[in-house]
């Protein structure tokens, strides 16, 4: 099996596109938030009962008004390392990066859903002699409580499901059963 390293200076250069094309500084909105939550990860093996978490920046584009592009990392490791009195040699787990767009619709008042749909770059750590990078698609959708008012400044609350699949190497997946935060500058 070849081992498909992630150059980090992807990242660093979908980050710097997502500045550059932001709109105009009197305009720019940066939000940064996360999720925690369980799920599953699956590479060769079985389906596995995992605990998840990410964090992510996201910032408005002059190039898509309705939608958002946001860059996050998601970590997602068997749920037995996080139980009291489990002692086991290795515990599996994934991680990797997400490239998205983001899109909101507002209900009532403070109402949200939001959906996302991109790239994703996943790290398969499931055996310990497996490390392959694959990559693939995610998708996410998640709804809650914006209590951010009418500046836009301030934070969002609610829950989502987020489910990542790949198309090489191992084939691996995971999904997402979450809480989410987001905090809007």
């Amino acid at each position: 099996m070849k081992n498909y390293s992630i150059p980090i200076k992807a990242v660093f250069i979908i980050a710097f596109f997502l500045i550059f094309f932001s709109t105009s500084a009197a305009q720019l909105r940066v939000g940064a938030g996360g999720f925690i939550g369980g799920g599953t990860i699956k590479g060769e093996s079985p389906s596995l009962a995992a605990f998840t978490a990410s964090v992510f920046i996201e910032t408005n584009t002059a190039l898509f008004l309705e939608v958002t592009p946001r860059l996050s990392y998601i970590y997602a490791k068997d749920f037995d390392a996080v139980l009291p009195n489990t002692k086991k040699p290795y515990y599996p787990y994934m991680q990797g990066f997400t490239f998205k767009g983001i899109t909101t619709q507002y209900f009532e008042k403070n109402i949200f859903l939001e959906e996302g749909i991109g790239f994703l770059a996943l790290n398969d750590r499931t055996f310990s002699t497996t490390d392959l990078w694959s990559y693939g698609v995610v998708l996410s959708v998640s709804g809650g409580w914006d209590l951010r008012g009418f500046n836009l400044s301030g934070f969002r609350i609610g829950a989502g499901v987020e489910y990542g699949i790949t198309f090489n190497n191992t084939l691996a997946n995971y999904s997402s059963f979450h809480f989410y935060f987001n905090y809007t500058i």
